[in-house]
């Protein structure tokens, strides 16, 4: 009786060793729920790259065609082909036009006073309310206020 105890345990401890092997060699498989560096590398990581670049490819085409619509709306809604026309406005003396934030204005015609804060663009310099404009100077509105008031009758452009 004393060599069938060993002969068994020799006997387990090979079915354990068997059993353990096959264990250590599922590791890192797909069926596995327990992931290599390997696998990360090898498989999951382009997966991932790939589906990425997809969505980018499909947001930027989007994007693009958003974008082209935008453009060619403006165009339309100006006239132009992008740039933004100059509207033009006879005033009568003591007639105030007051274009709104950050727009353009040039007198051509007659004479005007700066409304506001203007910034002459032409010269480099700054006009308060009440100071003169010259006549082919481009003026920048500073605020909703600015704008000019006609000192006799004058041609403006806006834009």
């Amino acid at each position: 009786m004393k060599l069938k105890r060993p002969a068994a345990m020799l006997c387990a401890m090979a079915i354990a060793a068997v059993g353990v092997t096959a264990a250590a060699a599922g590791q890192g498989s797909q069926e596995d729920p327990l992931l290599t560096l390997s696998y990360l590398d090898k498989v999951l990581k382009p997966q991932l790259e790939a589906q990425v670049d997809q969505a980018v490819q499909a947001n930027e085409a989007a994007l693009a065609q958003r974008l082209e619509e935008a453009a060619k709306g403006y165009a339309q809604q100006t006239g132009q082909g992008g740039a933004v026309a100059f509207q033009t406005r006879e005033l009568a003396q003591g007639e105030r036009f007051t274009p709104g934030a950050g727009r353009e204005l040039l007198v051509t015609a007659g004479s005007a006073t700066a409304l506001g804060t203007l910034t002459d663009t032409t010269a480099g310099a700054a006009l308060r309310a009440g100071d003169k404009l010259e006549p082919d100077h481009l003026y920048l509105t500073v605020d909703d206020a600015g704008g000019c008031q006609a000192a006799g009758s004058a041609t403006v452009m806006s834009r």
